[in-house]
């Protein structure tokens, strides 16, 4: 019987082990070993946009619940117009989003943003190209799913064109917030070949 039990306790402390290393080790390995200039160089591929990060870091907590940090985040066209800056992103979310390209939105934390809406001579956004210009395969995946949550941005300046007569005008909020159905609507309807809308 003691050695069942002792079989037992060894099991339990390697489960804990992995576990421990999980929560503690992977997530720094990955923070550690993330390259930012090849996400840059990527990104730009798979999306067409410029896009900086300033700082990334990856935490899995005891619960398995995954917080994926950046700093200074900033988007552009690729004439370098302006897209969207971000000083502090936190997205709360699953490991499935490390392990496996699954993005499931707990909860998406916005500060200090900059969005800037382009809109090109005949009326059409320019972001409206993104999804049709978007190709995952550079980041190692065939598709990407995202399962909405709710968006808060505190302090967003939000920069667009008016026609008749031209002019380009900057709104700012202190505060909003959008619910999961909102974000969820927002992305079906900009019809990404490659992304997967849960």
């Amino acid at each position: 019987m003691q050695k069942y039990k002792n079989v037992f306790m060894i099991f339990l402390a390697l489960i804990l082990f992995v576990y421990a290393g999980f929560i503690s080790i992977f997530p720094a390995f990955v923070t550690k070993t993330f390259n930012i200039d090849e996400f840059e160089q990527k990104s730009y591929t798979a999306t067409g946009l410029n896009i900086t990060l300033g700082y990334i870091d990856i935490k899995i907590k005891p619960n398995f619940k995954t917080v994926i940090i950046v700093r200074d985040l900033i988007a552009k066209y690729p004439d370098n117009q302006p897209l969207l800056e971000a000083k502090y992103a936190e997205l709360t979310t699953t490991p499935a989003s490390i392990l496996k390209k699954e993005f499931k939105i707990k909860s998406l934390y916005l500060k200090n943003v900059e969005y800037h809406d382009q809109i090109l001579p005949d009326g059409e956004n320019k972001i409206a190209y993104l999804p049709a210009a978007f190709d995952p395969s550079y980041y190692g995946t065939k598709k990407i799913t995202i399962v909405p949550g709710p968006i808060r941005i505190k302090n967003l300046d939000v920069s667009y064109t008016v026609g008749e007569p031209y002019s380009y005008k900057t709104t700012s909020k202190r505060e909003i917030t959008f619910e999961k159905s909102e974000v969820e609507e927002f992305l079906s309807n900009l019809t990404f070949t490659n992304v997967v809308i849960k």
